[in-house]
């Protein structure tokens, strides 16, 4: 790249890194990315080949998604007009930081990486207001950066990842009532673990961010906004032509219609796996500190978080670690499968007592 061409590129961007996610030459457990490990069964799998199978794929997809929006919306209970789909949460992020972009982009911190990088690449400030030592937020402190910066729009994680904290679930649309001129946005992609949702609040300037990505099914890379319909034809402008191919639409519809409880039923018992892996976790002699958790994984702060780090790579087992940041000194474990977290745990045991 020329310096000229260099200069051109915000300093933002410049200064900032791209997502690397190291892998080991063997994985023996994948604990690092908050997917669900447990793939569809064989039955399920084999009627999804054959309705795969049947889509054209010669021609363009369904620019509306008019298949997979009449699914979601009879799952959800809302209007088809109301719906906006994206490739992922992430791009519905995007979409929303270029719509609001006469304001700053404003989220607690640390939390979900990509709402900097959505602002970054806009070239938009990301206003970061400091969560608690405890990952609990500072409710006065947030309501007065709103205030003060008067952000294009507010993105709040219910559960926030990476710590799986929850936050007071009625303060988005007490926001949202209180500052009618921002997006208030309820990022629930962890919302099958947590169970609590704003999906009855998304109306005027709340908008509700879901995924698939969480449930078995990261690989379609389908999420979708839900808002007024008004915020949902100002986002339909912004959403690249044929967004969704024409496979993750008919995979996204036939895991509604014949998946859902399937799904239901392992997060389920991922929830009840979470709350074994913390208390082992937590009783551990390497002295964890466990963070209590709404989420598909378990994040501990530990003065020693990068030796353990290199302790569990070097065996095979992936968990994520955060390099110079706020959470320097903290790991995030995705909840497994029990063969995972046994492997885990037995790896976490062979660690030298200090």
């Amino acid at each position: 790249m020329t310096p000229e061409l260099l200069a051109r590129v915000p300093a933002a961007l410049r200064a900032g890194a791209a997502y690397h996610v190291p892998q080991p030459p063997q994985v023996r457990a994948k604990l690092d990315a908050n997917e669900l490990p447990h793939a569809l069964p064989g039955e399920l799998r084999a009627r999804l080949g054959a309705a795969l199978a049947e889509v054209a794929l010669e021609r363009y997809p369904d620019p509306t998604a008019r298949e997979l929006r009449a699914r979601v919306a009879a799952q959800l209970g809302v209007a088809g007009d109301r719906l906006t789909f994206g490739n992922g949460s992430d791009e519905l992020i995007a979409m929303i930081a270029s719509a609001f972009a006469t304001g700053p982009v404003l989220f607690p911190s640390p939390s979900f990486v990509y709402y900097r990088l959505a602002a970054t690449a806009r070239g938009l400030d990301a206003i970061e207001v400091p969560l608690r030592r405890d990952f609990t937020l500072d409710e006065a402190a947030l309501d007065a950066a709103i205030a003060r910066h008067q952000p294009g729009c507010v993105f709040l994680a219910l559960p926030n990842n990476p710590t799986g904290t929850l936050w007071r679930v009625d303060l988005a649309p007490e926001l949202a009532a209180r500052y009618p001129g921002v997006a208030i946005v309820s990022d629930e992609a962890y919302v099958a673990y947590s169970r609590r949702t704003n999906l009855p609040h998304a109306q005027r300037n709340l908008i509700v961010l879901r995924t698939l990505s969480k449930i078995g099914l990261a690989g379609l890379r389908v999420g979708f906004a839900i808002s007024s319909p008004e915020i949902a034809a100002l986002l339909d402008k912004l959403r690249p032509p044929y967004n969704l191919s024409a496979l993750d639409q008919r995979a996204a519809a036939f895991a509604i219609d014949e998946a859902a409880s399937w799904c239901d039923a392992r997060a389920a018992e991922v929830v009840a796996e979470r709350a074994r892996l913390a208390a082992v976790l937590a009783a551990s002699p390497l002295r964890l500190e466990v963070i209590p958790s709404e989420a598909n994984f378990v994040l501990v702060r530990t003065p020693r978080a990068r030796e353990i780090y290199q302790h569990l790579f070097d065996a095979g087992v992936v968990v994520r670690a955060f390099g110079h940041s706020e959470l320097a000194d903290c790991l995030r474990i995705t909840v497994g499968s029990a063969a995972e977290n046994r492997l885990l745990e037995h790896t976490l045991a062979a660690v030298r007592v200090s």
